[in-house]
């Protein structure tokens, strides 16, 4: 208030004076015009300084224009400023291709007629898929390995044969692909077999005939047994040594009039050697002898059932049924062996694998 108060004193001064000067001319056109200086206030320097200062720097202003909120974020713009990664499309785009790839790609069904099949009947398939570019059905083995493959529509029906081998179930496997994706789905149709397995618990799969009895023959080993099957005139070697192969089999070529055994072959104390068939499959194969050792009991004869799940002899597994009523499964692809318990035996099993 006080700095005001001389600014206007000085200015009310200043004008006093202009107006004695205009009087001063007007009287006298010869008169020498009046040169007035006015000197400058030391009070009103500072005074027209810090006004000025406080006019350009409005705390008033400034406070306002930054508390004012900024203007609503328009939803659907993409951001540009520096946190714009945040809201990187990326990950956008990348989730929705996933779903896009197998979208409307899909099994509706893949069937059959029956609910059961006898090896070596036809069956026909029924299938519709859905969004694909390609559909394949295969047939499967016993391991789920694909070994038959038919390129077909999208929908349709197909009629296939089963295998005569037993043991190999119908199962067929169908699949759809597009654009990169593909989707899958099984059938497995149980087996209905003709005849009955005559042992129980009864392994996977049908027999491949029907039970066949026959006179056997066995002896057991230091490390291993013999069994001798009349009906298919064989010698079966059993090894429990661990090596490979677990099991061997051998034609029996003795015939009466042969020697029975060895005489020069002296045997351990407790410990005797084989005769006959036995005999001579142990004299003249080093191997069998070598990982037999000697008989540990005499040979002896008794009534046998054997049951095999194949007809080929190289893939097949035979069941014999042993002296003291255990059933050997000898697995001739796999060159292993295993004793199932007799029916009335406690339900444990003892392997022996190659």
């Amino acid at each position: 208030m006080i700095r005001v108060h001389l600014f206007r004193q000085s200015a009310a001064r200043l004008t006093g004076l202009l107006v004695v000067a205009m009087i001063a001319a007007g009287c006298g056109a010869e008169a020498e015009p009046a040169i007035i200086t006015v000197a400058p206030s030391a009070t009103n320097t500072p005074d027209q300084t810090q006004t000025a200062v406080a006019l350009v720097v409005t705390p008033t202003v400034t406070a306002t224009f930054t508390a004012s909120p900024p203007p609503p974020v328009d939803p659907g713009a993409v951001p540009t400023s520096i946190i714009a990664p945040t809201f990187s499309p990326a990950p956008v785009v990348y989730t929705a291709t996933v779903p896009a790839t197998l979208a409307g790609l899909e099994v509706e069904y893949f069937t059959t007629d029956v609910q059961s099949v006898m090896p070596g009947e036809n069956v026909t398939l029924y299938w519709s898929v859905r969004g694909a570019d390609r559909a394949r059905i295969f047939r499967l083995d016993d391991t789920g390995e694909r070994i038959w493959r038919w390129d077909v529509a999208g929908e349709g029906r197909l009629t296939v044969g089963t295998s005569n081998a037993a043991g190999e179930a119908a199962s067929f496997l169908i699949t759809a692909d597009a654009n990169g994706a593909t989707v899958e789905q099984p059938l497995l149709i149980p087996l209905r077999c003709t005849d009955a397995w005559f042992f129980t618990p009864a392994p996977e799969g049908c027999p491949v005939n029907t039970p066949e009895s026959s006179a056997e023959a066995e002896q057991t080993f230091e490390h291993g047994r013999m069994i001798w099957v009349e009906s298919r005139d064989q010698i079966y070697v059993i090894f429990e040594d661990g090596a490979s192969p677990g099991w061997a089999q051998y034609p029996d070529n003795f015939e009466d009039g042969m020697p029975e055994r060895d005489e020069s072959l002296v045997p351990p104390s407790g410990l005797s050697q084989p005769i006959r068939g036995f005999g001579l499959v142990w004299r003249s194969t080093p191997r069998v002898q070598e990982r037999l050792g000697w008989a540990a009991s005499p040979e002896v004869s008794f009534e046998g059932m054997l049951q095999a799940d194949s007809i080929d002899p190289g893939s097949a597994t035979l069941y014999l049924r042993a002296r003291d009523g255990g059933i050997l499964a000898l697995d001739a692809s796999a060159n292993e062996w295993e004793l199932l318990p007799a029916p009335a035996a406690d339900e444990s099993t003892t392997t022996q694998s190659s």
